[in-house]
């Protein structure tokens, strides 16, 4: 092989490499941005509503909970809701009603929590023995398909001219139990006093 035609083939080869190694770097960088792009659109909401509403209930065809807000976004990359100014009316398996709001509010798990945060009140209407409950706190977690709610923030609730406050709460509808995990207060009024006939 003479010497021309061996400078020819190495013009070859050198072109060959530089085009394969200009392949494979833009491979790289495409493969990147694709990702990175991807990534992004994962944080992003892929759909918002505005002034909703929605509706769970149970395989037995009972109500669970309706929940309104002014805005709904969903976040597929966790498959979350986030809700501003929700408000929601809910039915207990012992037939209780109940009425949460907070400033905001988000689900996860297939809806099965749903966290409530800043100003959250809870709300339950009188009854023929009992006054109306309201429950303050700065975050709620209820777990809506379990009759359950807990905190780990500051409770404070009243019923009539009784009043409960404490800090870390776990309440169970469906068993009907209660507790405060610490700084406990509660204040209960005298009971009347009985009439004596003169």
């Amino acid at each position: 092989m003479n010497a021309t035609r061996r400078f020819r083939m190495g013009i070859v080869l050198a072109i060959t490499l530089a085009l394969a190694t200009g392949s494979a770097w833009m491979s790289i960088v495409f493969t990147r941005y694709v990702a990175r792009e991807l990534q992004a659109q994962r944080e992003e909401p892929d759909y918002i509503v505005d002034d909703f509403r929605h509706y769970r209930i149970r395989q037995t065809g009972e109500p669970i909970y309706e929940i309104t807000g002014r805005k709904l976004t969903h976040y597929p990359r966790n498959d979350t809701y986030l809700i501003n100014f929700p408000v929601m009316e809910s039915v207990t398996r012992k037939g209780i009603v109940q009425t949460l709001y907070s400033d905001w509010a988000y689900l996860e798990d297939e809806n099965s929590k749903v966290h409530l945060h800043e100003n959250v009140v809870l709300i339950r209407p009188p009854t023929p023995k009992n006054d109306t409950l309201r429950m303050l706190t700065d975050y709620l977690l209820l777990f809506p398909d379990e009759d359950r709610m807990q905190t780990d923030r500051k409770v404070f609730a009243y019923q009539g001219e009784q009043t409960l406050s404490g800090v870390g709460m776990d309440s169970n509808n469906a068993t009907r139990e209660l507790s405060l995990h610490s700084q406990v207060k509660a204040v209960y009024p005298p009971p009347p006093k009985k009439r004596t006939n003169r």
